[in-house]
């Protein structure tokens, strides 16, 4: 695709449909997963025992208190840190398998900080920078680096030789994900990718999570926001000093919400409106136009 097909009747902020179609999600299960940071030479525990499974195509809520371990639990599932016990599977593959390597090079992780991941002179260079170390021929690096561009909203012609460090927060933030998104990731991880955000681009990024999701994406997503979270995620994992607190589908009950009030986390707000209505809290809407919609 090129770029000035990529951005007919398009403004520079109008994300586009992701190009992934097809696209099978990969499986996640942690079985026992254990990681301690070393500090003055002791060991200081961040993740303890976590086990939990993601089928594929599925989407998780990752969510906790401040230093509760979700940034190095992903950092453990993509494979930056090797965990001290425990193992991450990967459709089914261990460590120790034949594949593994490949497997791991089809999970992408959005880091909270988009400057983290960018380095390059331009948005393209750096967006293709992940094609390029998979050996991929430059004419399809070309092609993956225009359509991720595009997908998050920011069309070749008009970002392709912008300066990253030239672009705001929510472009950087957005810059970061295509420069993932062009690996065609099976397994996304993103820590905390709305902070900072304003309104408008966090639309905007929750629509481009929404359709990588509906293409079959699997997504665990980290993040103290339990509205999105309940937009997007399936089910909900809560992790309280490094330890499983909770794991499966969203609980309204009185145990459920009490779970999450011990935890700093509140019910989402269609969730409460729908108890403040006398409707089935488990039945609440995730977004305001199915609300609207149920409404009506």
């Amino acid at each position: 695709m090129s770029g000035s097909k990529a951005v007919a009747g398009a403004t520079p902020d109008e994300p586009r449909e992701p190009a992934v179609p097809g696209s099978s999600g990969m499986s996640l299960a942690c079985a026992d997963v254990s990681f301690s940071y070393e500090e003055a030479r002791a060991p200081i525990p961040a993740v303890r025992d976590v086990s939990f499974e993601l089928p594929a195509g599925g989407s998780l809520a990752l969510m906790g208190a401040s230093g509760s371990g979700k940034s190095t639990l992903l950092q453990v599932v993509r494979g930056l840190d090797a965990p001290d016990t425990g193992a991450v599977l990967l459709d089914g593959a261990a460590p120790v398998d034949a594949g593994y390597a490949a497997l791991q090079r089809e999970v992408g992780l959005v880091f909270q900080a988009p400057e983290l991941q960018l380095f390059a002179a331009t948005a393209r260079e750096d967006v293709a920078f992940g094609p390029r170390r998979l050996g991929w021929p430059e004419e399809q690096v070309t092609a993956a680096v225009d359509t991720a561009l595009d997908v998050v909203g920011l069309p070749p012609a008009h970002f392709a030789e912008r300066h990253p460090y030239s672009l705001s927060g929510g472009e950087q933030r957005r810059l970061a994900l295509a420069g993932v998104l062009a690996m065609r990731p099976r397994l996304l991880l993103l820590d905390e990718p709305f902070v900072s955000l304003d309104p408008g681009t966090r639309r905007q990024l929750v629509g481009i999570l929404e359709r990588l999701k509906a293409a079959g994406v699997t997504l665990l997503l980290a993040t103290h926001d339990v509205d999105l979270a309940w937009a997007l995620c399936d089910e909900l994992l809560v992790l309280g000093e490094g330890r499983l607190v909770a794991a499966g589908p969203w609980d309204f009950s009185t145990a459920g919400g009490r779970l999450l009030a011990e935890n700093r986390l509140r019910e989402p707000f269609f969730v409460e409106l729908w108890r403040r209505l006398g409707r089935d809290p488990q039945r609440a809407p995730r977004s305001a136009s199915a609300a609207a919609e149920a409404l009506s």
